[in-house]
């Protein structure tokens, strides 16, 4: 039979008792030092997780609020946008519409003074041509006589040829 010493496979019972020995006095010192120890940094370390976990969550959702916020805000930056640009047509087309009806206005105006002005110039010159038809009817009326009209006669006369010019058109 073999001898623990000789087989490598059975084990040598003091090295045994020992070991259980050492590790009994490590697990009780570490169980009275060290396990406490780390067992509150393992809680405080726990504690700082769930906070940080709870801030993040938190934050996440302030940031989802202030998303909204700031879609609504843009939704309504467009609908103002919107309203002006719908605004500025409109006041640019009623500037237009106003531009159109001046210039309309303005036009009809010119058209009216340059009416009158026509009418005044035909008057004068249809006074001329009457004057210019008195001294002519005069002028041959008095070679036809062969004397010059004076006075009374020659505005009858003249009165007279005009009377009869204005009949016949």
């Amino acid at each position: 039979m073999l001898l623990a010493a000789e087989n490598p496979l059975i084990p040598h019972v003091p090295t045994v008792v020992w070991a259980w020995v050492t590790f009994g006095v490590t697990f009780w010192a570490l169980s009275k030092a060290a396990w406490p120890l780390l067992a509150a940094k393992m809680e405080e370390r726990e504690v700082r997780i769930r906070e940080g976990l709870k801030k993040a969550e938190e934050a996440e959702k302030r940031a989802r609020e202030l998303l909204g916020m700031q879609e609504s805000v843009l939704a309504e930056a467009r609908a103002e946008a919107g309203k002006l640009l719908a605004e500025s047509r409109a006041t640019a087309e009623s500037i237009r519409q106003e531009t159109l009806l001046a210039a309309q206005a303005e036009i009809g105006a010119e058209r009216e003074r340059a009416k009158r002005e026509i009418g005044l110039e035909r008057a004068k010159a249809l006074d001329e041509l009457r004057r210019a038809m008195v001294d002519l009817t005069l002028e041959a009326a008095g070679r036809v006589l062969e004397r010059e009209i004076k006075g009374e006669d020659h505005r009858r006369l003249a009165a007279q040829v005009i009377r009869e010019v204005e009949t016949l058109r």
